[in-house]
């Protein structure tokens, strides 16, 4: 309703101006399209006003179980050195990284699925600000469809303890290549829901129901499965193998 009064303030105040500019001689004929005007408003608030007592509200929601078919594995090595031990910590770095991506590969995981980034370093102090060192790491990350084999070897360090190598991070994140196509799913399951709801509203209150006039979907919430959690901003989890996927959808419907 504001749109329509702020229209009519602006008209007449075109009007005002336009008659103070010409005189008298133009009153009548600005009184005429003035009355025009308002009454013209005045029909689409009233229009307006109307449209919004017959249609109809609902929200619809749904949900689904489903379980992922990718995932990450994250990696971060650390090695300490001393102050003057710095090329050698590089040397020995090297020299893990490349044990690890040949073990990786006698265990069936291809080259192509890992991806190693730069060596970091910094300086290491003690509590009295005199430097006894440097702190080397280095990121791997193993992205593979086999979540059984990538499980197994994420939870046996051996291989990383034998050779003495600090695991500073090591975690799995599961994802699931086909999203799109399940979002697409779960929208049109959310929109028979909102039709569902809308037909059994309308049916009890005695009307009929019109075509549906606009509908808006939510964020959706990929949770842990029976999960109750819920954000504005939607949610993503990432530490669970088995996941669960819900939106909602506000619809809104003509009733004849």
């Amino acid at each position: 309703m504001k749109y329509p009064f702020i229209i009519a303030i602006l008209a007449l105040f075109a009007i005002w101006s336009w008659d103070w500019i010409k005189g008298p001689k133009s009153k009548f004929n600005l009184l005429g399209i003035a009355f025009i005007i308002g009454i013209s408003i005045f029909s689409l608030a009233f229009w307006q006003s109307r449209q919004a007592a017959t249609s109809l509200r609902v929200v619809g929601y749904s949900s689904k179980l489903f379980e992922s078919d990718l995932v990450k594995w994250n990696i971060s090595l650390q090695k300490m050195v001393g102050t003057n031990e710095l090329n050698q910590g590089y040397k020995d770095m090297s020299a893990d990284i490349k044990a690890f991506r040949d073990f990786l590969a006698a265990q069936g995981i291809a080259p192509d699925e890992i991806s190693v980034q730069p060596i970091t370093s910094y300086q290491r102090y003690d509590n009295n600000g005199y430097m006894t060192g440097y702190n080397l790491s280095q990121s791997v990350f193993i992205l593979s469809e086999d979540l059984n084999k990538i499980e197994d070897l994420a939870l046996n360090p051996d291989f990383f303890a034998e050779r003495g190598m600090v695991l500073n991070d090591s975690r799995l994140e599961y994802l699931y290549t086909k999203l799109p196509e399940l979002k697409q799913e779960l929208l049109a399951a959310a929109t028979e829901d909102a039709l569902a709801r809308a037909t059994e509203i309308s049916g009890s209150a005695k009307t009929s129901l019109g075509k549906l006039r606009e509908a808006r979907a939510g964020v959706f919430q990929i949770t842990e499965p029976y999960s109750t959690e819920v954000s504005d901003y939607g949610i993503y989890n990432t530490g669970t193998k088995q996941k669960s996927i819900s939106v909602t959808l506000t619809a809104y419907f003509n009733l004849k």
